[in-house]
């Protein structure tokens, strides 16, 4: 699946978080998702979900909306095409400079 060609209406919202974060497409969508942040999160209302009905809800609502618009096809998509990018020297680490780095940092 082409993350261009991913679903149109997918809701660019996630409940899960406190701050209820909207996105403006589904990439960075799925950087949230994939974020220590956001598994943190999910994390944090699955195990109050056995005792929290609010929890509960939120986890179904959340598990509901990511098996409906197939987010884990969308994910290892975007993991394929890191590794490609990884693979062709074309990733995010060859575009950063060390100017910013002191004396310290690279020893």
């Amino acid at each position: 699946m082409d993350l261009l060609a991913a679903p149109q209406n997918i809701p660019l919202h996630c409940d899960i978080c406190d701050k209820k974060p909207d996105f403006s497409d589904v990439s960075h969508l799925l950087t949230h998702v994939a974020s220590k942040g956001h598994l943190s999160s999910y994390y944090k209302m699955k195990v109050r979900s056995g005792s929290d009905n609010v929890a509960r809800k939120a986890v179904e609502d959340y598990d509901e909306w990511y098996a409906n618009w197939n987010v884990d096809e969308l994910m290892r998509e975007r993991m394929h095409q890191k590794e490609k990018k990884k693979v062709s020297g074309g990733g995010a680490a060859s575009r950063r400079s060390s100017a910013g780095q002191s004396d310290e940092s690279q020893y």
